[in-house]
């Protein structure tokens, strides 16, 4: 009896195993098909599609010039639709990212669009080649710090520094001070923790939900664009020369958030719920209607930051999860200075905020950045 349970079972796991294997052997057609095959590339493809154009240009050159034994295997998009879904499964393409094209596999890589940032990427996959040495040419000669190289410039630095300049925002850091303000003449330290800490909170975000809105729409327009470097050079520049011009304005009459007349109108409301003895709700819901909207007022006075952030994030082809790591780090210390002001005022009932010199420079040193990245962008 036990004997026949077992033959049973065999004979089951044998007939699940052939059905596994029917089910799923597109899946494995597909990853040995283009994980295991040295020196060849899998390109799916639009007919409408001007980066398929550059990618099929791009290969082609390189198969005539390099390496004629390339194999090119080009499929249209529309027209194998199944095909490619076995590669999403086999490669874990995120789903935000199916449906774009060109898709190119290549090793145990897939690349989603198609720019001269993932060209050596691309290349570093087949037999035989040798990376070449574009370092001199990249590098930049800077007085003290010696050469640098942009295209190895840290993007966890460019999100510690970008985010540093951009909270030295005046109409956030005003909100902040009014709330603070507001809070301390109550005398109440637990009501400055409470209140600040749902103003820092609420700010973060909805903050964070705008540059993660931007960075998905840069992830969806990628594709479809031409060059993403020359985009991203053009509006570092045009934000270089916005930043120049806020500067200018501070420098003759000090930093002044275009939002004030807003704040303004909304203290007296806000201080009016905060004397009252009003419920802990309303309270909370006083104060994050309030950060939101001060929030989503002033998000274009210093969009270009963020703005110009994601667009890099998209340009270098960083991974999803990656770019929420570096969002996250962006946001840290976008709020560090706000996180600061609110320590120094739950733990001594006081206001310390840096001076408006300060607030100035800051808005010089973030025009000179974005000078920089427009320039190399574009000419370099």
């Amino acid at each position: 009896m036990n004997l026949s349970k077992t033959v049973k079972s065999f004979f089951v796991v044998i007939l699940l195993s052939i059905f596994l294997s029917l089910s799923f052997g597109n899946f494995a057609n597909a990853e040995v098909k283009a994980k295991t095959e040295p020196n060849s590339v899998y390109l799916f493809t639009s007919l409408t599609c001007p980066h398929c154009k550059d990618a099929e240009k791009f290969l082609d050159s390189y198969k005539k010039e390099s390496n004629p034994d390339l194999q090119i295997h080009n499929y249209n998009f529309a027209e194998n639709s199944e095909l490619i879904n076995e590669y999403y499964q086999a490669y874990f393409v995120p789903a935000n990212k199916q449906g774009l094209v060109p898709a190119i596999f290549v090793g145990n890589e897939y690349f989603v669009g198609f720019s001269d940032s993932i060209e050596e990427s691309i290349l570093s996959h087949f037999p035989g080649y040798i990376k070449q040495e574009e370092n001199d040419e990249k590098s930049l000669k800077i007085p003290i710090f010696g050469k640098i190289d942009p295209t190895n410039f840290s993007l966890p630095i460019l999100a510690i520094t970008l985010g540093i300049v951009d909270g030295f925002n005046v109409c956030s850091l005003g909100a902040l001070m009014v709330i603070l303000g507001l809070v301390i003449f109550l005398g109440s330290r637990k009501r400055v923790f409470f209140i600040g800490g749902i103003f820092i909170a609420t700010t973060a975000v909805v903050y964070g939900t705008l540059i993660f809105l931007w960075h998905q729409f840069f992830s969806f327009i990628a594709p479809y664009m031409r060059s993403m470097e020359m985009f991203i050079g053009i509006l570092a520049l045009a934000g270089g020369v916005y930043l120049l011009k806020e500067f200018y304005q501070a420098c003759k009459h000090g930093p002044v958030c275009s939002s004030n007349n807003l704040i303004s109108r909304l203290t007296p409301k806000i201080e009016n719920v905060l004397r009252n003895k009003t419920s802990l709700v309303v309270i909370l819901g006083a104060v994050i209607i309030f950060s939101a909207i001060v929030t989503i007022i002033e998000f274009p006075c210093s969009a270009f930051l963020p703005v110009l952030f994601t667009g890099i994030l998209v340009e270098t082809n960083t991974s999803f999860g990656m770019s929420l790591f570096y969002m996250f780090i962006y946001m840290l210390f976008y709020l560090l200075d706000e996180i600061i002001i609110f320590f120094i005022a739950f733990f001594t009932l006081k206001i310390k905020i840096v001076s408006p010199k300060f607030i100035i420079f800051f808005n010089l040193l973030a025009a000179l950045i974005f000078i920089f990245l427009g320039v190399y962008y574009l000419f370099i």
